[in-house]
């Protein structure tokens, strides 16, 4: 009787080919090549469900636009997790709370219960967790705080690791990463996320909407003269700082800030130095004398009632930005290191709070009512909550 095939060594290795080939033709193929800011091409599922994000927002706010948020599986940001509350009091005695939210983790509850593969002081990544959590793609942002640019060796070994996992790595780079202080790259960011979800075109559309903004802001002011451009100081009320001695931090020339204050609403950078949040200290904030003052997310939020009424920035007073009070500021942005995409209503109202009488027409209240609508697509009732949590509410009193 002839033996069975599967006897033999080349049966069993012919019975090996066939199982595999059934494996690999079970498998989810792999339909879309997408090139990502390395230039590098990688294949990916045509229709991706599980995704994990390493970044602070950005991603998820232009998967938002483009209705794929709920592919996202895994987060790389502890702030689309926690509620952050501030209390504040002043000379007076008189106290208030404000409270605020990641705008992805309002619009979008359910990430607060997804795995974060980043630790809870936002510095280590854990592998384990991504590599247990298998997505088909993971969206890297370099340049946020999740990944820094700072440590250009650490970036790369956390891609390195993350190819050896055998996942899909696809990389992006936050304008933070060029050292460069223009937000043309967002374009390009823009463009990789469309590619992994065959929508393109529509990612195109959104930069163009918010790079809009920009445009609008330069026709206004690019025809000011040097001696009318008022001063601006981006100022950080980091209470780390004052802890150490110092009074705020200051935003330098070379950084995106900077870029927005002076290349796009056309005004002058108080302080002229370099790099971000630079420690400076009341004397050094008087010598500047800046005419308008902006506090972005600093270690926290900070409204303008703080620099104006708190006890421990009574020996700033005298500046005339806050005598004549023009302090404002701006949305609120857990873990801020790199534009995300509500960066248009910082340019804007870097712009009103600059020259308030060629944006008199602009209300950056209502703005911002409409701008949540139209690239989130949500409702009056959800983008007004939004506007809240962005803690953009001291605008109403001020008509700003």
């Amino acid at each position: 009787m002839r033996a069975p095939v599967l006897a033999f060594p080349l049966g069993s290795m012919l019975l090996g080919f066939i199982l595999l080939l059934n494996i690999a033709l079970a498998a989810p193929a792999c339909a879309r090549l997408v090139t990502d800011m390395r230039g590098k091409r990688i294949p990916l599922p045509d229709n991706l469900t599980r995704v994990a994000t390493i970044d602070d927002g950005f991603v998820e706010g232009v998967m938002t636009h483009l209705g794929v948020i709920d592919a996202v599986d895994m987060i790389g940001s502890w702030s689309m997790k926690r509620d952050y509350k501030y209390a504040f009091e002043a000379e007076n005695g008189e106290s208030w709370e404000l409270r605020g939210w990641n705008t992805m983790k309002f619009l979008h509850p359910r990430l607060n219960d997804k795995v974060c593969v980043n630790s809870p002081q936002g510095n280590v990544i854990n592998f384990e967790a991504l590599a247990a959590g298998n997505p088909e793609a993971v969206i890297l942002r370099l340049g946020d705080c999740t990944v820094g640019a700072g440590n250009r060796e650490a970036a790369a070994k956390t891609m390195d690791t993350i190819e050896a996992l055998g996942l899909p790595l696809v990389v992006i780079y936050a304008p933070t990463w060029f050292r460069s202080a223009d937000l043309a790259s967002m374009k390009e960011e823009g463009r990789v996320i469309g590619a992994m979800f065959g929508m393109e075109d529509k990612a195109a559309a959104l930069m163009d909407k918010l790079a809009s903004t920009e445009q609008l802001i330069r026709a206004r002011t690019r025809d000011i003269p040097d001696a009318e451009k008022p001063r601006v100081l981006y100022m950080g009320l980091n209470p780390n700082i004052r802890k150490q001695g110092g009074a705020g931090t200051a935003h330098g020339v070379d950084t995106p800030e900077s870029y927005i204050i002076e290349s796009v609403a056309g005004a002058k950078n108080a302080f002229n130095g370099t790099g971000s949040g630079v420690p400076v200290s009341a004397e050094q904030i008087y010598a500047l004398d800046p005419d308008v003052i902006l506090l972005p997310t600093s270690n926290g939020y900070h409204p303008p009632r703080e620099l104006m009424e708190a006890p421990y920035f009574k020996n700033l007073r005298e500046l005339r930005a806050v005598r004549e009070k023009k302090v404002y500021a701006m949305p609120w942005s857990p873990m801020n290191c790199a534009r995300r995409v509500e960066y248009p209503l910082d340019m804007l109202i870097i712009a009103k709070a600059s020259y308030p009488e060629r944006f008199r027409d602009i209300n950056v209240y209502d703005f911002a009512l409409n701008f949540y609508k139209e690239v989130y697509g949500v409702s009056e009732e959800t983008a007004r909550a939004l506007r809240s949590h962005q803690l953009l509410d001291w605008m109403k009193g001020i008509d700003f």
